[in-house]
């Protein structure tokens, strides 16, 4: 007796819901489908150094790690008292396991020569275009990167920076907006390690924490 086509696809209907059952368990617990930074817009972030933001979308996709080893401290500013509004501070971390961190000296400036005068001119141009400019589609990125957050006290997104520093001072602009922000602020910090643009199983992100702060 030959089956009706309607009672063989009746038939398959379980079968085929309890498959997409089972790849629906056997999904990427890391991917942070529902967290807070999945889809955020970063169309605005400052990037420094070579990171891209291809990296940066890599590693949004990612649920942060805890990790004592990742957990960053703020050298500079002392938070624990308002940071002065006159001029932008220099927000300086290190991971809580570099006990006996200490900033790397300063070194004086390269003198730039004929040969990467092409470097200059890209330099000047970022500095004076109004227009942030994000490393897309730029050579893959590999190393350690730190993404910041600054926030009002409403939970709104004031500032983004994607850096390959341990360290960074807003732009005059970006701090006057930190400035006239609802108070207090909070820093929060992930940082990862990217293998040309990609973070590695072992690689992160990493939970650095969440800082408070308020500027007078």
């Amino acid at each position: 007796m030959r089956n009706h086509p309607e009672m063989t696809s009746l038939r398959l209907r379980p079968a085929f819901a309890c498959l997409l059952l089972l790849a629906s368990c056997s999904s990427n617990s890391d991917t942070k489908a529902d967290h807070p930074d999945a889809g955020e817009d970063i169309s605005d972030v400052i990037y420094v150094g070579g990171v891209t933001d291809e990296a940066l979308e890599n590693m949004l996709a990612i649920t942060p790690k805890n990790d004592a080893h990742q957990v960053m401290v703020i050298a500079a500013p002392d938070l624990s008292a308002p940071v002065p509004a006159e001029s932008a501070a220099t927000f300086e971390f290190h991971p809580a396991s570099e006990a006996h961190y200490s900033p790397a000296p300063r070194l004086a400036p390269a003198r730039h020569t004929g040969s990467n005068w092409q470097h200059v001119v890209h330099e000047v141009v970022q500095f004076l275009s109004p227009v942030r400019v994000a490393h897309a589609h730029g050579e893959p990125y590999n190393g350690s990167a730190y993404y910041l957050v600054f926030s009002d006290a409403k939970s709104n997104t004031q500032l983004q920076v994607f850096t390959t520093k341990t360290s960074f001072t807003p732009e005059s602009v970006d701090w006057q907006n930190l400035v006239q922000a609802a108070q207090p602020l909070s820093l929060t910090i992930t940082s990862a390690f990217f293998d040309d643009n990609a973070v590695p199983i072992d690689g992160g992100p990493f939970v650095g924490g969440t800082f408070p702060f308020s500027i007078e």
